[in-house]
C-alpha cells in the first residue's frame, strides 16, 4: 500500500513540476474524431460523382482494409472476384467484390468474424441483419457515402469436414446510369 501512495505521489509532484496537466483538465477542451484513422480505412468514401474507375478504387480498397482484420498467419488462401457488375432492370450497375479466405484449420472464423463486425459498425457501418447457426455466421451492413449506399456482407463458415472460411462480398454503390 505504501508503495502505491508513493508512486502516486512521485506521478502528482512530476506532473507539478513538469507544468503538465491531467488528461482532460483543459478548460477549453477540444472535440475528438469518433472514429479512429485506423478504422476509417474500412469505410469506402465514394465521390458524389462516381465513376466505374472510382468505384473500383473506392471498393478493392475498402475490401482489402477488411480482410486486413484478419491475421495473415491465419490465411491459407484468398479465392478473390472482382467486377463491374452490369445493370439489370431492377439494380443499376456497381463494382463488386467477393473474397472467400480460406483459414488454417481451428481457426474459430465465427467469433472472428463477429469481432469484425463489431470493428465495422465502430468504422461507421450499420448493422442490417443478423444470422448464427452451430457452423456459420453472416451479417449484413451497408454504409452511406457521398454516391449512395454501399452494402457489405459478411459470413463465416466452419462447416465439419471443410476449411473454415469468411467472405467479404462488398458493393459500391449504384454508377449513374449512361
Amino acid at each position: 500500500m505504501l508503495k502505491v501512495v508513493g508512486a502516486a505521489v512521485a506521478v502528482a509532484a512530476a506532473l507539478a513540476l513538469g507544468g503538465c496537466s491531467l488528461v482532460g483538465s483543459s478548460a477549453n477542451p477540444q472535440p475528438t474524431s469518433t472514429v479512429p484513422a485506423v478504422l476509417s480505412a474500412l469505410v469506402p468514401t465514394y465521390p458524389a460523382k462516381l465513376t466505374p474507375a472510382t468505384a473500383k478504387k473506392e471498393t478493392v480498397s475498402a475490401a482489402d482494409a477488411i480482410q486486413g482484420l484478419i491475421a495473415s498467419t491465419d490465411v491459407v488462401h484468398v479465392d478473390n472476384h472482382e467486377e463491374l457488375v452490369a445493370a439489370t432492370k431492377s439494380t443499376g450497375s456497381y463494382y463488386g467484390v467477393e473474397r472467400v479466405i480460406s483459414t488454417s484449420a481451428g481457426f474459430d472464423v465465427i467469433t472472428q468474424a463477429q469481432a469484425m463486425e463489431k470493428l465495422l459498425v465502430q468504422a461507421g457501418w450499420i448493422e442490417r441483419d443478423t444470422s448464427t447457426s452451430t457452423a456459420g455466421y453472416t451479417v449484413a451492413l451497408s454504409t452511406y457515402t457521398n454516391a449512395g449506399a454501399a452494402a457489405l456482407q459478411l459470413e463465416a463458415d466452419e462447416t465439419p469436414g471443410s476449411a473454415p472460411v469468411i467472405a467479404i462480398v462488398l458493393e459500391s454503390p449504384d454508377l449513374p446510369k449512361s
